[in-house]
Protein backbone atom coordinates (compact mmCIF):
# COMPACT_ATOMS: atom_id res chain seq x y z
CA UNK A 1 0.00 0.00 0.00
CA UNK A 2 1.22 3.73 -0.68
CA UNK A 3 2.49 5.90 2.30
CA UNK A 4 1.31 8.95 0.13
CA UNK A 5 -1.75 11.05 0.37
CA UNK A 6 -4.44 11.63 -2.27
CA UNK A 7 -7.11 13.14 -0.27
CA UNK A 8 -6.10 17.36 -0.83
CA UNK A 9 -6.82 19.81 1.72
CA UNK A 10 -9.32 22.09 1.53
CA UNK A 11 -8.25 25.29 2.51
CA UNK A 12 -11.36 27.58 4.42
CA UNK A 13 -10.12 30.90 2.85
CA UNK A 14 -11.03 29.97 -0.55
CA UNK A 15 -13.19 32.72 -2.38
CA UNK A 16 -16.90 32.68 -2.65
CA UNK A 17 -18.62 31.62 -5.45
CA UNK A 18 -17.45 28.59 -8.52
CA UNK A 19 -14.25 26.84 -7.18
CA UNK A 20 -12.09 25.71 -10.86
CA UNK A 21 -8.73 23.49 -10.22
CA UNK A 22 -6.57 21.97 -12.10
CA UNK A 23 -4.58 18.62 -11.20
CA UNK A 24 -2.05 17.21 -13.28
CA UNK A 25 -1.68 13.44 -12.94
CA UNK A 26 1.29 11.44 -14.11
CA UNK A 27 1.57 7.57 -14.52
CA UNK A 28 3.86 4.88 -13.73
CA UNK A 29 5.94 3.89 -16.90
CA UNK A 30 3.71 1.04 -18.36
CA UNK A 31 0.70 2.01 -16.82
CA UNK A 32 -0.60 4.64 -18.65
CA UNK A 33 -3.85 2.95 -20.43
CA UNK A 34 -4.73 1.75 -16.94
CA UNK A 35 -4.60 5.20 -15.49
CA UNK A 36 -6.41 6.92 -18.56
CA UNK A 37 -9.01 3.88 -17.84
CA UNK A 38 -9.56 5.20 -14.48
CA UNK A 39 -9.44 8.99 -14.96
CA UNK A 40 -12.33 7.78 -17.63
CA UNK A 41 -14.33 6.01 -14.91
CA UNK A 42 -14.08 8.66 -13.12
CA UNK A 43 -15.37 11.59 -15.19
CA UNK A 44 -17.97 9.66 -16.34
CA UNK A 45 -19.43 10.01 -12.61
CA UNK A 46 -17.66 13.33 -11.21
CA UNK A 47 -19.95 14.49 -14.15
CA UNK A 48 -22.91 13.20 -12.88
CA UNK A 49 -22.71 14.91 -9.51
CA UNK A 50 -24.77 17.52 -8.68
CA UNK A 51 -22.09 20.56 -8.29
CA UNK A 52 -20.14 19.67 -11.14
CA UNK A 53 -19.74 22.58 -13.38
CA UNK A 54 -17.39 20.70 -15.74
CA UNK A 55 -14.89 17.77 -15.67
CA UNK A 56 -12.32 17.71 -18.44
CA UNK A 57 -10.01 15.66 -18.51
CA UNK A 58 -6.88 15.52 -20.68
CA UNK A 59 -4.09 13.73 -22.04
CA UNK A 60 -0.80 15.27 -23.26
CA UNK A 61 0.39 15.82 -26.20
CA UNK A 62 3.76 15.93 -25.65
CA UNK A 63 4.06 12.93 -23.18
CA UNK A 64 1.36 10.81 -22.86
CA UNK A 65 1.90 9.40 -19.40
CA UNK A 66 0.46 12.80 -18.20
CA UNK A 67 -2.65 14.11 -17.75
CA UNK A 68 -4.26 17.41 -16.64
CA UNK A 69 -7.70 17.17 -15.37
CA UNK A 70 -9.26 20.78 -15.63
CA UNK A 71 -12.55 20.62 -12.77
CA UNK A 72 -15.30 23.34 -11.88
CA UNK A 73 -17.19 22.92 -8.74
CA UNK A 74 -20.31 25.02 -7.84
CA UNK A 75 -18.65 26.21 -4.51
CA UNK A 76 -16.56 24.62 -2.28
CA UNK A 77 -18.91 22.65 -0.48
CA UNK A 78 -19.34 20.94 -3.63
CA UNK A 79 -16.16 20.09 -3.95
CA UNK A 80 -15.96 18.81 -0.17
CA UNK A 81 -18.93 16.98 -1.26
CA UNK A 82 -17.51 15.86 -4.34
CA UNK A 83 -14.63 14.06 -2.50
CA UNK A 84 -16.11 12.34 -0.43
CA UNK A 85 -18.09 10.19 -3.18
CA UNK A 86 -17.12 6.62 -3.21
CA UNK A 87 -16.22 6.69 -6.78
CA UNK A 88 -13.35 9.40 -6.08
CA UNK A 89 -12.50 6.57 -2.98
CA UNK A 90 -11.98 4.43 -5.86
CA UNK A 91 -9.85 6.53 -8.09
CA UNK A 92 -7.66 7.46 -4.96
CA UNK A 93 -6.84 3.23 -5.27
CA UNK A 94 -6.10 3.50 -8.58
CA UNK A 95 -3.58 6.68 -8.62
CA UNK A 96 -2.11 4.63 -5.64
CA UNK A 97 -1.44 1.96 -8.32
CA UNK A 98 -0.89 3.54 -11.40
CA UNK A 99 0.76 6.81 -10.82
CA UNK A 100 3.35 8.94 -9.05
CA UNK A 101 1.03 11.55 -8.45
CA UNK A 102 -0.24 12.79 -4.31
CA UNK A 103 -2.61 15.01 -3.26
CA UNK A 104 0.09 18.14 -4.65
CA UNK A 105 -1.07 17.52 -8.29
CA UNK A 106 -4.68 19.37 -7.62
CA UNK A 107 -3.89 23.17 -7.69
CA UNK A 108 -7.08 25.54 -6.73
CA UNK A 109 -7.43 28.48 -8.83
CA UNK A 110 -8.75 32.04 -8.31
CA UNK A 111 -10.00 34.08 -11.35
CA UNK A 112 -8.22 37.11 -12.37
CA UNK A 113 -11.10 38.92 -13.80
Amino acid sequence: MSDREFMPAVPGDLPPGERPMVAVVRAVPGHEDQLAAAITTLSAAVRREPGCREFRPFRDAADPGTFHLYEVYADTDAFRAHLATDHVARFFTELAQHSTSDAGALVQLVDLV
